[in-house]
């Protein structure tokens, strides 16, 4: 029969086995996170072109070609980067600020994590960059507290973007709104007190949707035609963030590539602050959701 302490002593180690299991399993998930993350940066920087300084390699012959393997991502990786507009400060660099039209206001975009919780009247701007060739829309919806969405509104591509042109490649950065724009960011501000986020709804279709109109102003789409999209492209979105990039500003080489079409990032400069990898099938149009959360 166990003495109370031999009882005691058991049931400490029983313990003390159990956090060394637990903290095992979140160091390997650290590890596979870690893996994954690797990989996702490696393929998406490997779409974007070569320096124009660097020779680029000579393709392989046909017969070498590298084919798909099993598990292999491919392009179907879409990042975003949210930008928090904060009072630009003296050291921050004077190329990289937004100027406010009217006003001797200047920004300064900093990075934050897709799910940051956003505060009313906060300043934010969107990056997109997608890993294929395609063409690129983003719906706007209100969510409420319920789970419900509101309208759905184009607000991109507009003819006030780049002329209406939506088409996308690897290295090409999309800003929403666009830097020419009045304002160039948006204002955070819920409509009602359980209007909890706005869901940014992108889509990479491989042609044009013969059935969307583009205006100068954002447009009004169908309800039914969103949900239908929905239903014939969704698929599961996996999420990973940039480790040790919140927080960073805005640099040149980002700015220069949003302003014009022809500058695209290449591989060495920074990658979007959040990646999502959508597991469509090949050749198949990219549809993901962002919500970007507001606080009460």
């Amino acid at each position: 029969m166990k003495t109370k302490s031999q009882r005691f002593t058991s049931i400490n180690f029983s313990a003390v086995l159990g956090i060394l299991a637990i903290l095992t399993g979140l160091t390997a998930s650290a590890q596979d996170e870690d893996r994954t993350r690797m990989l996702w940066n490696t393929q998406f920087s490997a779409k974007r072109p070569a320096k124009k300084s660097a020779a680029a390699p000579p393709a392989a012959p046909a017969a070498q070609q590298k084919t798909a393997e099993p598990g292999d991502i491919g392009d179907s990786l879409v990042g975003v980067t949210i930008w928090n507009l904060r009072q630009s400060r003296s050291q921050d660099d004077p190329l990289t600020r937004i100027a406010e039209l009217g006003s001797q206001a200047q920004w300064t975009p900093v990075r934050i994590a897709a799910d940051s919780v956003l505060s009313q009247g906060q300043r934010i701007r969107v990056s997109l960059e997608v890993a294929r060739s395609g063409y690129l829309y983003v719906i706007d919806r209100e969510q409420y507290a319920d789970g419900s969405l509101g309208k759905p509104f184009l607000i991109f591509p507009t003819l006030r973007i780049h002329g209406g042109n939506n088409e996308v490649t690897a290295g090409r950065v999309i800003e929403i709104p666009a830097q020419a724009d009045t304002p160039a960011y948006f204002t955070m501000k819920a409509s009602r007190p359980d209007h909890v986020a706005e869901m940014l709804t992108v889509i990479v279709t491989p042609s044009p949707l013969d059935e969307v109109s583009i205006g100068r102003e954002a447009i009004e789409l169908a309800p039914e035609q969103v949900v239908n999209w929905e239903k014939q492209w969704g698929a599961k979105v996996s999420r990973l963030e940039a480790k040790g990039q919140e927080g960073k500003s805005y640099t040149q080489a980002e700015k220069e590539a949003g302003t014009e079409r022809v500058r695209l990032l290449t591989h060495d400069e920074p990658l979007p602050q959040t990646m999502y990898h959508v597991e469509a099938q090949p050749g198949a149009p990219l549809l993901l959701s962002v919500p970007l959360r507001i606080a009460p």
